[in-house]
């Protein structure tokens, strides 16, 4: 007897843990990752951007073509060797849902680590591109 109330509460124990973990993060929008690729090419190649349905209208000014020149001065004119996923966070609520991507993209002298932010409003159909930022790292990491 003794040994089945241990075992009921051993059971007990591990249902209040499983109550207790917290729920886990909702995958991200499939549409994401091949939006954020595409849009990676865009900035490699030079296109066009204010032609880019994906890429938020706030975006589509002097400062972010600036800037988004200086990110094209990093990256190789070859495409790249690879490229991985090393993060995805979603987050939704009321206005939304905001997804932040992270990818390396492989160079034989270099690694790109490309950050993309986009929303996806409620009624929306594709998420568009509200963020974006490219850093280079060594090709070792």
């Amino acid at each position: 007897m003794a040994r089945f109330a241990i075992l009921a509460i051993s059971v007990a124990g591990g249902l209040a843990l499983v109550a207790c973990k917290p729920p886990a993060p909702p995958p991200p929008d499939p549409e994401a990752d091949p939006i954020a690729r595409s849009f990676y090419e865009e900035v490699r190649t030079g296109a066009d951007l204010d032609a880019d349905v994906h890429l938020a209208h706030e975006l589509k000014n002097p400062t972010t073509e600036e800037e988004l020149a200086q990110f094209r001065t990093l990256i190789p004119a070859d495409p790249p060797s690879s490229i991985e996923l090393t993060s995805a966070e979603t987050h939704t609520d009321s206005t939304g849902t905001l997804t932040k991507l992270t990818e390396v993209y492989h160079y034989v002298d270099r690694n790109l680590l490309a950050q993309t932010a986009l929303f996806k409003s409620p009624a929306g159909v594709d998420p568009i591109i509200v963020g974006f930022k490219l850093t280079q790292q060594d090709a070792g990491g």
